[in-house]
């Protein structure tokens, strides 16, 4: 056992916000917004205190000092949205008429006026009273790209979201660590967007996060931008200033460490934490009125371990995935929550949805971190329930942490452990160079299409001058590399911001003259299915290797699920899943009716030719999903007999999934699957996004279709 002692920082007597006697951080953080705002500057203002120590506070806190500041909060997860919104409610000061406006589809659809098109909501509610907007960046990407609207818009009326947003001067992006490689490649452009399209304005973006990524401040100096980093400013502020002390606080709890080992590669933690539930049990023995939380990686495995200890008598709730959104605070209430990452970020387990002791598992240092803060957020010296967690990770990990750290470790210090501690995954920096500006190109033409008046006009120049100075490769050159994938049709996942091409295809009628074959023609990886194991809300939809896989199924058709929902459902849920069913392009239909005992294991087979699509990013149109479970690749195999045209953007290489995670250390959520050709060789394939990524570190060739 490793026992963690608190952590205290000191508070000074400064105005902040209210009476709050800031911490340091706050106050410099603070400062350092409005010295770049009001001088008129742009920069980037990074800030690495740790979970838990009020970094929301001193995101937003600059709203309360002046009138005519707007934020934009910008988080990977609508879990954290929700959670951040509440946080600013209850806790940040605005004026009488001042509003705080979600932007994600579920609420944007709920709060649409009739008649109200997206454009016309979000100009809406970006008014002088909406101080301060949450966003998802998948909305973040289409309004780049003007997409909204796309169909029956002009592309005049198509900016609007896009310049309403500039004037959000101050723009913060919370829990960026999240993000993968094309993922940060997107946010770092759009930082570049604001630079170019408002070049005189001041901006004030703020990077916040106790476990960042290194290269986006390598993307950032590219861009000949100011950056500032809060922890240093805090030093020479504390030094030079010397600011009056008020008194030290205590933010994080102490707690008791348990670490313990888990085959993380054949998924077993809920196996194993079913195995070590009796030091649970005996320790809720102790101190019965106890609510944990439980964070797992699979849905899977989150699904089955809810159910394992339901049959233990344990009133569980579940949020994931699959679990119901609306009722994910009742959820998070009961006394035993199993979640997966939804709610690894930004959720703050305080007062009804406070949890005791944890149990979590982790692949890499930066989700370690991040989930054990998910606890003993608090100001208590002695927390009259011992605080307890146990954290199942790889062997290797275990052995090296209880060798470093001892019986008591500070949270600074076990950080330190934890990132020696756990290997270093590859992180496809190749991708920057090479695929990295595509986003870019497509951006410049959008914008210079505004700007008809002037065929060089003064934003299109800004756009080339920041994409050369992004990338390595010329401007010309990046185009050329544009207008190639665009004529191949290879394009699509590049721009979008998840990469599976998903969210876009609902954002255009089936009239539109925008929904071009790419999109018409192009796999999507998720399954609508009807689970009869979940008679609460049954219409669920998600990815085709988790349904598959995992679950019982039988193949109905759309009209059948259509009317299933007619069924079930009532006005206006009815309605609202009809549209969503009618809009999102699957790869088919389900019922769901168990779980399997033993994972189906899946593969693609490849086509007679296969030889000659290797190592080349390409779109392919003879593709077919078996299994080694019979009854499955019968259904399967009915299944592809019925789907309309359906191409693949695939990377193809010969080396099987096993060989390219050992050889190229790939992250342990890489969606990279088994592919096998007509003479039985296993060999690897990768879809969409993943595919460019794969290409990029292995092989550049010319690409080709086929």
């Amino acid at each position: 056992m490793i026992q963690l002692l608190p952590e205290r920082a000191m508070t000074y007597d400064v105005p902040f916000i209210e009476d709050i006697k800031p911490y340091a951080h706050q106050v410099v953080q603070l400062k350092l917004i409005e010295e770049v705002l009001t001088q008129g500057r742009q920069a980037v203002i990074w800030n690495q205190a740790l979970t838990g120590a009020g970094k929301t506070l001193a995101n937003y806190s600059y709203l309360t000092k002046q009138s005519n500041a707007y934020a934009l909060g910008v988080y990977p997860v609508n879990e954290l949205i929700k959670d951040q919104y509440h946080s600013l409610q209850q806790g940040l000061p605005l004026g009488t008429f001042d509003s705080i406006a979600l932007w994600t589809s579920e609420v944007l659809r709920h709060d649409r006026l009739p008649k109200e098109s997206i454009i016309d909501q979000m100009n809406r509610l970006s008014g002088r009273y909406t101080r301060s907007i949450l966003i998802n960046p998948d909305y973040l990407m289409l309004i780049s790209q003007l997409r909204l609207g796309a169909g029956y818009a002009l592309i005049g009326q198509r900016s609007s979201p896009f310049y309403r947003l500039g004037e959000y001067n101050l723009q913060i992006f919370d829990e960026f660590h999240l993000y993968n490689v094309s993922q940060v490649n997107l946010l770092v452009q759009w930082m570049g967007l604001m630079l170019a399209a408002f070049p005189n304005k001041a901006h004030a973006f703020v990077l916040a996060s106790a476990t960042p990524r290194p290269e986006i401040i390598q993307l950032l100096k590219r861009l000949d931008i100011e950056i500032l980093f809060v922890q240093e400013e805090m030093k020479r502020w504390i030094g030079q200033e010397q600011p009056p002390e008020c008194q030290e606080r205590l933010y994080l709890e102490p707690l008791n460490l348990h670490l313990r080992t888990s085959q993380l590669h054949i998924w077993e933690t809920a196996e194993r934490i079913v195995e070590d539930w009796g030091e649970v049990e005996t320790y809720l023995q102790q101190y019965p009125t106890a609510k944990g939380l439980i964070i797992l990686d699979s849905i899977h495995e989150a699904q089955k371990l809810a159910y394992e200890l339901r049959l233990k008598g344990f009133d569980v709730g579940e949020v994931h995935g699959l679990s119901d959104r609306d009722k994910s605070r009742e959820e998070l209430a009961k006394p035993i929550t199993v979640a997966t990452a939804t709610v690894e970020v930004g959720v703050d387990f305080q007062q009804d949805i406070h949890k005791d002791f944890l149990l979590f598992e982790s692949r890499n240092a930066g989700s370690f971190m991040q989930r054990i803060g998910r606890i003993a957020r608090g100001s208590r010296e002695k927390p009259e329930i011992p605080i307890k967690v146990w954290s199942y990770v790889h062997q290797y990990v275990a052995k090296q942490m209880k060798a470093q750290l001892g019986n008591e470790a500070t949270r600074t210090e076990l950080q330190q452990v934890v990132q020696s501690a756990y290997r270093k995954f590859q992180e496809f920096t190749p991708y920057y160079e090479t695929v990295g500006g595509m986003n870019l190109i497509h951006n410049y033409y959008q914008l210079k299409s505004h700007h008809l008046e002037k065929e060089q006009s003064r934003v299109a120049h800004e756009l080339r001058s920041v994409t050369e100075k992004l990338y390595q490769l010329g401007f010309k050159e990046q185009q050329k590399q544009y207008h190639e994938w665009r004529k191949q049709k290879i394009l699509e996942p590049v721009i979008s911001f998840r990469g599976q091409n998903a969210m876009e295809s609902h954002l255009w009628t089936r009239e539109s003259s925008e929904l071009t074959s790419e999109e018409s023609e192009t796999f999507y990886p998720d399954l609508w299915f009807w689970d009869e194991t979940n008679p609460g809300d049954p219409l669920k939809r998600y990815h085709y290797q988790f349904v598959l896989s995992r679950r019982v199924i039988s193949f109905i058709s759309k009209d059948e699920m259509s009317q299933r929902i007619q069924r079930y459902y009532s006005e206006p849920q009815r309605e609202q899943k009809l549209a969503e069913l009618k809009k999102e392009s699957v790869l088919g239909y389900a019922l769901v009716t168990g779980w399997r005992e033993k994972r189906a294991s899946l593969y693609w087979r490849l086509p007679q030719r296969a030889i000659r699509m290797t190592d080349q990013l390409i779109r392919l149109k003879k593709l077919r999903l078996e299994s080694e479970n019979e009854l499955l690749n019968e259904q399967l195999h009915g299944l592809f007999q019925t789907l309309t045209q359906k191409t693949w953007i695939v990377y193809i290489t010969k080396q099987s999934p096993n060989e390219l995670v050992d050889t190229w250390s790939l992250p342990p959520f890489f969606r990279l699957h088994s592919a096998r050709t007509a003479r039985g060789a296993e060999w690897s394939i990768a879809f969409n996004n993943e595919a460019f990524q794969l290409w990029s570190i292995l092989k550049q060739p010319k690409s080709e279709v086929f």
